[in-house]
C-alpha cells in the first residue's frame, strides 16, 4: 500500500526559488530541510498528533519559544553558514523562524528577487516548504488509521460500520495524499480564484506557477489579521463583524451547493481579514489561505448531497431520511428499519422548531448518526464531511454574529443548486 502512494519526491529540495526570492528566511531553507532531523521540530513530529499541535502552537508563539523551535545545534550551523556567505555574523534567531507551521509544511515570508511572468521584483510572497519525508509519515498514519477504523467497524452489535468510519478515512486519504505535492495546492488556488472571480469580498492567494514545485509553493502574500486576532483585539465594529459572518457563510454555502469544491481545512487561522484598497471606502475582504485540502464529490454525489441537505434545511425530515436510504451504498435495513429511520429524521426536524439544520448542525448530525446505527442505514461520507464543513463555518459565523439567520442565506443557495441540477437533468426535444 505504501509503495503506491509514493510521489517520487527528490531527496534534496527544489532550489529553483533561491534564484528568484530574497529575504533572510529563504537563504537557509536548504539548510533547514537538509538538517531538519536534528531539530526539536522534527522530534515533536514523533509525538504524533499532540506533537503536531504543540509545533503549531510553537510557530505562533515566537514571543515565548523563539529559541526552542530550532535546536541550538541547528542555530549554530545555520549562523555559521550564513556568516560564511555574508562575511558577517548575526544571530540566526532574529528573522529565520517560519511565520507559520502545519502538519505538512512550513511557511516563510520573502520577496521576489527577479521579475516573473505576472509579478515584478520586490513583490512580497509566501513560500511554503514541505517537511522532509512527509509522504512516508502520512502514509504510515493512514495505514494505522485504516486498520483501527476497520477494527471498530467489526465490533459486533454496536453497528459502527453504518457511520462510514472507514469510508470517511479513505475519502480523507484521497484528498490528503495529493496535498503532499504542492502543485496540487497551486491548482486548487487557481480553481478557487476562478470560482470567486466576480466576488470582490472574497480572495485567495495567487500562485506563482513557474516557481512552484512538488515541495515548494510560492504564492502572493496576504496582509491582514486572522479572524481570531481580529475579534480579540477589538479592531472591528459590530457592523463589520456581521458583514464578515455573512461573507464567510455565503462563501462556504457557494462552495458546497454551487461549486462542489469545498475548502477542507476551514478554521479561523486560515481566514484573513483585510481591506479592499481597490474599492472606494476600503470595505472588508475575507481571504482564505492554505487551500491544499479540498473536498470534491462529483456530479451524482453532489446532486444527492444537495437533495439531502436541501430537505433538511426545509425541515422535510421524511424526504431527507428516504434520500439517505436511497443513496446509501450499503443498506442492510429492513423495510421496518427504513420506516423507523425516516420517522426518526422527521422527528429531529419537528423537535427543533427554533433552529434550522444549519443553525444546529452538530446536534442534528449526532442524532442522525444515532438513528443510522440503530436502524442499519449507512451514511455517505460526503454527507458527513459537508455537514461538518457547515458546522465549522456556522460556529465561526455565530461567534461573530450571534443573531444571524442562517436560513436566509442558505435557502437561496439550495434553490439555485436544485435548479442547476434540474436543468442538467432536463431533456430537451
Amino acid at each position: 500500500m505504501l509503495g503506491t502512494m509514493q510521489f517520487g519526491l527528490s531527496k534534496k529540495p527544489d532550489l529553483l526559488i533561491l534564484n528568484y526570492v530574497n529575504g533572510p528566511q529563504l537563504e537557509m531553507i536548504y539548510f533547514l530541510l537538509s538538517l531538519y532531523p536534528s531539530s526539536l521540530n522534527y522530534r515533536m513530529t514523533q509525538l504524533g498528533i499532540n506533537g503536531k499541535i504543540l509545533r503549531k502552537y510553537c510557530s505562533k508563539r515566537s514571543d515565548l519559544i523563539t529559541n526552542l523551535f530550532l535546536s541550538s545545534k541547528m542555530y549554530h550551523i545555520i549562523e555559521k553558514k550564513i556568516a560564511a556567505k555574508r562575511g558577517t555574523r548575526r544571530s540566526a534567531s532574529e528573522k529565520f523562524l517560519p511565520i507559520g507551521s502545519g502538519c505538512i509544511a512550513q511557511v516563510y515570508k520573502a520577496k521576489l528577487r527577479k521579475d516573473t511572468l505576472l509579478h515584478p521584483a520586490g513583490t512580497e510572497v509566501a513560500v511554503k516548504v514541505t517537511h522532509p519525508n512527509i509522504v512516508h509519515k502520512v502514509c504510515v498514519d493512514f495505514y494505522i488509521l485504516n486498520k483501527f477504523t476497520s477494527l471498530l467497524e467489526k465490533i459486533p452489535y454496536i453497528n459502527l460500520d453504518y457511520l462510514s468510519l472507514k469510508d470517511s478515512t479513505q475519502q480523507f486519504l484521497d484528498i490528503m495524499i495529493p496535498q503532499m505535492d504542492l502543485r496540487c495546492e497551486a491548482r486548487n488556488l487557481k480553481r478557487f480564484r476562478r470560482d470567486f472571480a466576480g466576488d470582490e469580498k472574497v480572495a485567495f492567494p495567487a500562485p506563482i506557477s513557474d516557481l512552484t514545485s512538488n515541495q515548494v509553493l510560492v504564492e502572493s502574500f496576504i496582509h491582514g489579521d486572522a479572524i481570531s486576532d481580529w475579534i480579540k483585539d477589538d479592531r472591528s465594529t459590530l457592523k463589520e463583524r456581521q458583514e464578515v459572518a455573512t461573507i464567510g457563510l455565503e462563501t462556504v454555502m457557494k462552495m458546497i451547493f454551487l461549486h462542489d469544491f469545498v475548502h477542507g481545512d476551514l478554521h479561523p487561522g486560515n481566514m484573513i481579514i483585510s481591506r479592499n484598497s481597490t474599492v472606494r471606502g476600503k470595505p472588508i475582504k475575507l481571504n482564505m489561505i492554505d487551500c491544499g485540502l479540498v473536498v470534491e464529490m462529483g456530479e451524482q454525489d453532489h446532486e444527492d448531497l444537495v437533495k439531502i441537505l436541501g430537505a433538511l434545511i426545509k425541515k422535510d425530515g421524511a424526504t431527507a431520511g428516504q434520500l439517505m436510504v436511497d443513496t446509501a451504498k450499503k443498506c442492510q435495513a429492513s423495510a421496518l428499519d427504513v420506516q423507523l429511520f425516516c420517522k426518526g429524521i422527521e422527528k429531529i426536524c419537528e423537535d427543533d422548531d427554533d433552529q434550522n439544520f444549519l443553525e444546529g448542525v452538530g446536534d442534528y448530525l449526532a442524532d442522525i448518526c444515532y438513528y443510522a446505527c440503530k436502524h442499519k442505514v449507512k451514511l455517505e461520507a460526503s454527507f458527513i464531511n459537508a455537514a461538518l464543513a457547515c458546522e465549522i463555518m456556522e460556529g465561526i459565523a455565530s461567534t461573530l454574529y450571534p443573531d444571524m439567520k442562517v436560513q436566509s442565506i442558505a435557502f437561496p443557495m439550495v434553490i439555485k443548486a436544485e435548479m442547476m441540477h434540474g436543468l442538467k437533468n432536463m431533456k430537451f426535444f
